[in-house]
This record gives structure tokens, C-alpha cells and sequence, in this order.
């Protein structure tokens, strides 16, 4: 079975009764995914092979009802509150059958117009949130990735975690459909110079972590300008792009990251621009986090995308 639906006990938390509407919390507005042609859906990836394949630690496998947990009990400051679960999608060592499964799902999700936004898992997760992407907006789409790493390894000889960005450049060339990849907190020390250079020959346009350090309000401008340029965007945040010090339970940690600050500020803006049709939260680990803090600073992030 590869499949677990929509279970409210993933949805407790506080309940404010004296306080009406105005005390809502998350767990309080979300439903069970029913086929609903408006809003946004929550989607798990229950998988840590991708992980396992890249000599990474394990974990990620358990992190979609850990975020949902520390979402359950955020406040309401939003008024549409078309928000919906579709469950999760457990991954064993068949990613390429489950990933199938997975690109059913988001496909069926898009076609209604709806919002899906996964929780992973490793990033492996990504391929299979791309596939469904570009089904639907082959032409003039842009992928982002908030990340560390390129993840732009060739699969040796399969699908890991380290290379879903690389299949998508394959995919999309052998679809005749062009690959435009943005990556954003690229570690100059994560990545080998093969990387480097094959992110290079891809045409991979990418922002050092240390440029948004040094010149954050420009990157925000940029990016504005980068938008403006497409129709739709897949966007994807690997949570090891945060400084360790505020993400410590990811599968592979980060020194020199970006701040919950900045990521915010660039989520706002691709909100704000009303362009990014798909989202996915990966990475984080629940096994090496402390006190949770990951697992909720993941579920801020996926906030932000649930604002008006």
C-alpha cells in the first residue's frame, strides 16, 4: 500500500472557542481533499530512498506529519480558507513506481486548478512535483529552487536525491521544452567544481549564498525583474538552505546559510507574484532535529503561501 489518506488526528491543536472566527487556528479550517475545484491542497512524500541513494542521513521519510503538526496549531490570519489534505504517499524502495503515483496526484490536482503543496521527503521529491508541472505549463515556466546544493548529480545509475534538477534538464530536452532553472543560496563549499561547471554548460542561472548576504535588497529586485519574465513557476525549498543554527534537522546541514528572514522575504515576493502554480518543502529531518524547530520553521515557510 503506498498510499495513506487524509486522517484528522494529523490535525489537533488549541481551540480558543471564547474567541469565535478570530481565534481560528489551521487544524480548525482544513478538510479532507474530495475532489474541490478551489484552493490549496497538502500533499505528503513519504520517501528517504532518493536519501539513501545519495549516502545521505536518514529520516526524511517522516517529516510531512511533523510539519503538519507544528502547522496544525498556527493562527488563521488568512480569509480564503479553501485549504485541503490529500494525505500521504508512503515510499519504499520503488521511487520510480511511487513517483509514478505521485505525478497522477499532482496532475489531478492542476487540472482543477488547485494549488498543491508538497511536503517531502527528501528531494527527490522534486522530480515528480516537475513532471506534473510542465504537463500543464510547458512553455515560458521557470523552476526555482531555494537551495544549498544544484542537485545536479547524473544519476549513477539511478534516481537520488542529488539529481532530480539534472532529469528535469533531460526531460525537458528530450520533450523539446526549454529548462529554465534558478537556484538561490547556492554554497560555494557544498558543491564540487564538476558541479559548478556542469551547472555552466546547463545554462543554470544560480545566486551565491553570499550574495544574498552581502546584497539582499538587490537579489529582491532581481528577482522581481526574473518573474516578470515568465507565466508559471514550480518553486522548491530544500530546508538545508538554512544556516544550521535555525535548521538543524535537515539530511545534510548547512554552515554560512541563509536566515528565516530572508527566505520569508523571498517566498513573499513569489507569492505576491501569483505565478508559482506548485510548491514543495523538502529535506527536513525530524531524527536529527532539536525540539522540533525544523519542522516548524518548515511549516512557516509553507504559511506564507497560504496568506491572501
Amino acid at each position: 500500500m503506498h498510499y495513506d489518506s487524509y486522517d484528522q488526528n494529523w490535525w489537533t491543536g488549541r481551540i480558543d472557542s471564547e474567541d469565535g472566527e478570530l481565534g481560528l487556528r489551521i487544524h480548525q479550517i482544513i478538510k479532507e481533499y474530495q475532489n474541490q475545484k478551489k484552493g490549496k491542497v497538502i500533499l505528503g512524500f513519504c520517501s528517504e530512498e532518493g536519501v539513501e541513494r545519495n549516502k545521505g542521513r536518514l529520516g526524511a521519510k517522516d517529516a510531512p506529519n511533523f510539519i503538519r503538526k507544528a502547522l496544525a496549531n498556527l493562527p488563521v490570519h488568512f480569509t480564503d480558507l479553501s485549504l485541503y489534505d490529500a494525505g500521504n504517499i508512503k515510499v519504499d524502495s520503488d521511487l520510480e513506481h511511487c513517483r509514478e503515483i505521485q505525478i497522477e496526484k499532482i496532475s489531478e490536482l492542476m487540472s482543477q486548478n488547485l494549488q498543491p503543496i508538497v511536503i517531502g521527503g527528501g528531494h527527490e521529491t522534486a522530480l515528480g512535483n516537475y513532471l506534473g508541472f510542465i504537463n500543464k505549463f510547458p512553455t515560458n515556466s521557470l523552476v526555482i529552487n531555494l537551495d544549498a546544493h544544484f542537485d545536479l548529480r547524473t544519476p549513477n545509475p539511478i534516481s537520488s536525491s542529488g539529481t532530480p534538477f539534472y532529469e528535469m534538464h533531460k526531460n525537458a530536452a528530450a520533450n523539446g521544452i526549454e529548462f529554465n532553472y534558478l537556484v538561490l543560496g547556492i554554497q560555494e563549499l557544498g558543491n564540487t567544481k564538476a558541479l559548478f561547471q556542469r551547472a555552466e554548460r546547463l545554462k543554470v542561472n544560480y545566486i551565491l549564498a553570499d550574495e544574498l548576504h552581502a546584497n539582499f535588497n538587490r537579489v529582491l529586485e532581481d528577482l522581481k525583474q526574473v518573474i516578470e519574465s515568465f507565466d508559471a513557476i514550480y518553486l522548491s525549498l530544500d530546508m538545508d538552505v538554512f544556516d544550521v543554527a535555525y535548521a538543524p534537522g535537515v539530511s545534510a546541514t548547512t554552515i554560512n546559510g541563509l536566515t528565516p528572514f530572508q527566505v520569508k522575504y523571498l517566498l513573499k515576493l513569489l507569492k505576491k507574484s501569483g505565478k508559482v502554480k506548485v510548491m514543495d518543502v523538502v529535506e527536513t529531518n525530524p531524527t536529527f532535529d532539536r525540539d522540533n524547530q525544523t519542522s516548524k520553521l518548515a511549516a512557516q515557510m509553507i504559511y506564507e503561501f497560504l496568506r491572501d
